[in-house]
């Protein structure tokens, strides 16, 4: 009889079921006895270099893998790109550190196992086997980059983009999933045109290709199309924030495309929905798109007072999606555990920062001290919320939290500089933000410029503290663009300064600048 493994060092689909997991005597492909007997691809057959295990595509389950048509099959990459691809155990290594700490965070493009198996086997079209190492080279540390990876990504993103450019008029899925993911490379260069382009051209494809309509296709080929419809949705929502325009409705309603849980995807197993993490994010990206639009026309002239209706309706429509998520969902450290131990913990907190991050956006403009509105604490609640999730164990390290921790450093500003809060935890948080904001400088040169807008708004705070939360031109940019660099230094640095609400808090201005000195040096 074999002896069972601990949950610990279980396969995820045993963990999942919450099955003994047991190993088979004289195997040495490591298949656990489930697994085998139900012919499911088992995660303890591939070790990856972390000791985590990946799925490989199963023989047995071809009738769910995607099949490549002539204008998707893998051709020799030339000379110059074939130059470019690291040995195979580095290339092996950056394709973990992808799923590890980039997919299913900003987007949701592949099955992974079916992803290892393919690309083990050669079957993974250059195009994203470059824009896939682009994204991850900058995260390794494996002597072969000689201690300058963002060189290398940098050149797996151009050839990447090369590929990428011979495909531009024949529209696949793997196309639209390759621009999404060197739009976030772009985005994380703070190339903010670049990146809109790509995820334009992601879009054009998109609907091309009408990603959203899977009828007769088989339960991964329908699952890859709508997750990949749905990270274009996001991925244009966020492009259109950062170049300052009011974001498009999308082609199909996202809250409709009727996604697999996480583990059911994971283990292509047709089930009906309970507590699907994509599934619940795809409910509040019209809500995200409602409330930019709230911030340009206040940003653009509108009076506060016409706009209060609208941010109550989006306030009622956000309290309901947290109402009304399922109980394994809420926030939660026992939660987050859980999805961490399955490996969704960076999905998890993705939908919670991302919901706060929409609520400390839709109260800024009550900070506006002459306003003197109770709102104003609702902002800085949910700002203080999002550095709780953004501390949790490391899991969030994509260019975008960069920028919802400059919104919520700004409002732990606003009751540093000018009161009106809890000062001791907004000065813990404040100094936790630049903390990670120190280490995500290391990964993406866009948070240089993201800390230097801080320092530009904290200036204002200190010459016009009254004046610093109206949203004017500077300001509404600030709140929307993650990867544009925004114009010049709001306001005059000659100007005479205006007292603090509270002579107090210069200690706390101290401190801030001794931590974005720290943070810019």
């Amino acid at each position: 009889m074999s002896e069972k493994r601990g949950r610990s060092s279980a396969c995820r689909n045993c963990r999942i079921r919450k099955r003994k997991c047991l190993p088979i005597v004289g195997d040495d492909s490591g298949c656990c006895q489930l697994c085998r007997d139900q012919t499911l691809p088992c995660s303890l057959t591939v070790t990856s270099t972390k000791n985590r295990r990946i799925i490989p595509a199963n023989d047995q389950s071809s009738s769910v893998t995607p099949k490549l048509t002539p204008s998707t099959a893998v051709s020799q990459p030339p000379d110059h790109a074939a130059s470019l691809l690291p040995p195979k155990p580095v290339l092996n290594e950056l394709v973990d550190l992808y799923f590890r700490l980039i997919h299913d965070g900003p987007h949701t493009l592949f099955h992974e196992p079916t992803f290892v198996s393919n690309f083990s086997s050669n079957l993974v079209p250059h195009s994203l086997v470059f824009a896939v190492i682009a994204l991850a080279a900058r995260f390794s540390t494996n002597e072969y980059f000689q201690d300058d990876p963002q060189s290398h990504s940098r050149k797996y993103a151009a050839a990447a983009l090369e590929f990428l450019q011979k495909d531009m008029v024949r529209p696949s899925l793997e196309t639209v999933q390759g621009y999404i993911l060197i739009s976030q490379h772009l985005g994380g260069e703070g190339d903010a045109k670049a990146k809109h382009i790509c995820t334009g051209l992601a879009r054009l494809h998109c609907q091309s290709l009408r990603l959203w309509e899977t009828e007769g296709l088989s339960l991964l080929d329908q699952e890859l199309r709508r997750r990949t419809y749905l990270s274009v949705v996001i991925t244009g929502k966020w492009s259109s924030a950062d170049m300052s325009v009011a974001p498009v409705r999308a082609e199909y309603p996202p809250e409709n495309l009727l996604l697999l849980d996480e583990e059911d995807f994971l283990a292509l197993r047709l089930k009906l929905p309970r507590h699907g993490i994509w599934t619940q994010m795809a409910k509040t990206i019209d809500l995200f798109r409602e409330i930019l639009d709230v911030i340009i026309r206040l940003g653009t002239g509108g009076m506060l007072a016409t706009q209060i209706g609208e941010v109550n309706r989006l306030a009622d429509r956000l309290d309901r999606w947290e109402y009304e998520l399922p109980r394994v969902l809420k926030y939660s450290s026992e939660n987050f555990e859980y999805f961490q131990s399955i490996g969704f913990g960076k999905t998890f907190l993705a939908m919670h920062i991302g919901y706060h991050h929409y609520r400390q956006l839709l109260y800024f403009p009550f900070l506006d001290p002459r306003n003197d509105d109770p709102l104003a604490f609702e902002c800085k609640k949910h700002a203080m919320m999002v550095s709780e999730i953004a501390s949790q164990g490391g899991e969030l390290v994509y260019y975008i939290i960069g920028h919802i921790l400059v919104v919520s450093s700004s409002v732990h500003l606003h009751t540093l500089l000018l009161g009106g809060g809890d000062v001791d935890k907004a000065r813990i948080y404040l100094l936790s933000n630049f903390d990670i904001l120190m280490k995500l400088k290391k990964y993406w040169p866009v948070i240089d410029s993201a800390v230097g807008r801080l320092r530009s708004f904290q200036n204002h705070c200190r010459l016009s503290p009254l004046k610093s939360f109206l949203l004017d031109d500077w300001m509404w940019k600030f709140l929307m663009e993650q990867s544009a660099v925004l114009g010049e230094e709001r306001g005059s640095k000659n100007n005479a300064r205006e007292p603090l609400v509270n002579d107090e808090d210069m200690s706390n201005d101290a401190l801030v600048e001794s931590a974005l000195s720290w943070l810019l040096d």
